[in-house]
């Protein structure tokens, strides 16, 4: 028996390949295939159905052992059957919303509202009906077939054949992955998407700490044209208004930002700044980590992009348009632009970028880049070309500083002590180091703010303060400390304060996003005359639109936030976790099907269709 549902297994594996193989004729990866992505994908294939079908094997050889035979068979053939069919069935979820079937599908099917997406014809439940008993009966078949084989074929054989055999399938298809992942090979990285629930092996970081760097000749002979050939970002061509004068820009950005933080108290410079100036303060962030964020914040589309753009090595609107006006651009970071890799991404096309700031802890990061601008300053507001800089501050996010610093909110721990964090941990301490050091950044914001007011150049000058994301203290009192925890306001709820040329000071409390600056800059500053739905997920910031159906978070973990700050969530094992504003699970909930619907359009608006 053994012998026979391992031979099986090793059948229903190839057949499980061509139906995994079967995702890409119909995809919109296929133009980008070349001979290395299709002899990576086919062995992809091979090696995740051989370690899906793994848990049908073993439960049906634990039934065997125990003397249940035919009840083995039975679910040997049931589960794997159930698995094909999971198959067919997720690949034409994939090729309508370009995600596999997860929680979000579910609930609509099974809700009482299913039946307005899910409206099928009779004849589609007898073509379902059809392929189910065709399914189920080459399965017997190939079952009674594999008798007679696993008789004429010795033990020994066999294993030493096979074995051996998908090893190397799976250590090719793992190898071959980080391969494709570190030098960007789109055939490679689009088409591992292509099979649900995949998570081969990268290797990035590694190769990077050995010195390598990703080659410039890993696409030789791949028309990287066709990289872009699924992607429709713009929609439409920028059209644009050649100025007279063009504002400089500089963005200051607070990794890990508590908008309970954002006090006279704690933060009086940038306080008394956002007083004179315009304030949103019903903002959101694009996601809770920083990589999302950031690359949500600066191409104006979700983050669930990510690999297609990188891939494809597409810059953001928004910086293309700094180029082709002129800006001199200068970028000013705490913490390391290569991880997350935003200088392969965001700021591919800035000439001789500052990679990291000098020194070995935030706090000394944070010091040199305020010193390095303030340094730069004087020429970047005298030059003849306008600027834009970005300022990324990082010490809000290590929470830890240099002994003998002033400590102006007691008690306060010495360090970020995250083992002894519970639920029922008072957060005072630990919540003031905090303060402590957004306290800190709050005075080297202060010089930068005192240099551009004192240049001249203020009033010309868009200034945007705010952060990634939020860093919670246990506001919503389940546990979360920190952030990438969850996606309510406590993790991506942010302060934000703009000082644009000629506005009045003013504070709005209309919900807005990240997703909403780049387009307000491009649209109100830079002559942009799109619609900014050409080239954005978001709005102009004073409008007072829905911003409901956001989407937030990375591709493996994303959510949409609906009205009224209910949260559908779909985590990294593709269920489905439904909770209010405040986490606490909302029960029986169903998804509107129509809204969802409308969601995944815009979701997948920078696809060609």
């Amino acid at each position: 028996m053994m012998k026979r549902a391992f031979v099986y297994y090793l059948f229903e594996t190839v057949l499980l390949a061509v139906l995994f193989f079967m995702y890409m004729p119909s995809s919109f990866v296929a133009p980008l295939m070349d001979g290395c992505g299709y002899l990576y994908f086919t062995t992809a294939c091979v090696m995740h159905s051989a370690v899906v079908l793994l848990v049908p094997l073993l439960l049906s050889l634990l039934l065997a052992k125990i003397k249940l035979q035919r009840v083995s068979a039975v679910v040997f053939i049931t589960l794997v059957s159930a698995l094909q069919l999971f198959a067919i069935l997720d690949n034409m979820v994939y090729q309508l919303y370009r995600f596999h079937i997860n929680g979000f599908v579910l609930n609509m099917f099974f809700s009482s509202a299913g039946r307005q997406i899910f409206d099928f014809d009779v004849v589609l439940y007898v073509k379902a009906i059809a392929v189910v008993l065709a399914v189920v009966a080459a399965n017997i078949l190939i079952w009674r077939l594999t008798k007679k084989l696993a008789e004429s074929v010795s033990t020994k054989r066999l294993t030493l054949v096979s074995v051996p055999a998908l090893l190397l399938i799976s250590l090719f298809a793992n190898g071959i992955n980080a391969y494709g992942a570190f030098t960007c090979r789109p055939s490679i990285i689009k088409s591992a998407r292509l099979l649900p629930y995949y998570f081969p092996l990268t290797a990035n970081s590694l190769m990077t700490s050995l010195g390598f760097a990703p080659s410039t000749t890993a696409n030789a002979g791949v028309d990287m044209s066709l990289s872009k050939g699924d992607i429709n970002y713009p929609t439409s061509e920028i059209n644009r208004v050649k100025l007279d004068a063009y504002p400089n820009i500089v963005f200051i950005w607070i990794d890990s930002w508590n908008k309970r933080a954002f006090t006279q108290d704690c933060m009086p410079n940038v306080y008394d700044f956002a007083s004179q100036n315009v304030r949103f303060d019903n903002h959101f962030a694009c996601s809770n980590g920083t990589r999302t964020s950031i690359f949500s914040t600066f191409y104006s589309v979700p983050s669930l992009y990510w690999d297609d753009f990188s891939t494809a090595k597409i810059s953001p609107v928004f910086i293309d348009e700094l180029i082709n006006d002129g800006y001199d651009i200068k970028l000013y970071p705490s913490a390391s632009l290569e991880e997350p890799p935003f200088i392969q991404t965001v700021f591919q096309r800035v000439k001789n970028p500052t990679i990291q700031g000098r020194g070995e802890t935030s706090f000394e990061r944070d010091k040199s880049l305020t010193e390095d601008f303030l340094k730069d300053s004087p020429a970047l507001l005298n030059g003849k070309k306008p600027f834009f800089a970005f300022l990324f501050y990082d010490l809000a996010h290590s929470i830890k500083l240099p002994q003998g610093t002033e400590k102006k909110f007691t008690p306060a721990w010495d360090y970020a002590d995250y083992s002894s964090l519970n639920n029922d941990t008072d957060p005072t301490p630990f919540f003031n180091l905090y303060k402590n050091c957004c306290y800190q950044i709050d005075l080297m914001v202060g010089q930068v703010i005192n240099a551009l007011k004192s240049s001249g150049e203020y009033d010309n000058t868009i200034i945007v303060i705010s952060g990634d994301h939020s860093q919670e203290f246990n506001e919503n009192h389940k546990n979360f400390w920190g952030h990438n925890g969850n996606f309510s306001k406590a993790q991506i709820g942010v302060p934000f304060v703009c000082h644009f040329p000629g506005a009045e000071s003013k504070l709005y409390s209309h919900r807005t996003t990240h997703y909403d600056l780049v387009p307000t800059i491009l649209h109100d500053y830079l002559g942009v005359k799109n619609n900014v739905r050409d080239y954005s997920a978001g709005c102009l910031l004073r409008s007072e639109q829905s911003r409901y159906w956001q989407v937030v978070g990375s591709d493996l973990n994303y959510a949409f936030i609906i009205p009224g700050d209910t949260i559908l969530e779909k985590v990294f094992d593709g269920s489905l976790q439904i909770t209010d504003a405040n986490l606490n699970e909302v029960p029986n909930y169903e998804i509107d099907p129509v809204a969802f619907n409308k969601a995944m359009e815009e979701l997948n608006r920078f696809y060609k269709k």
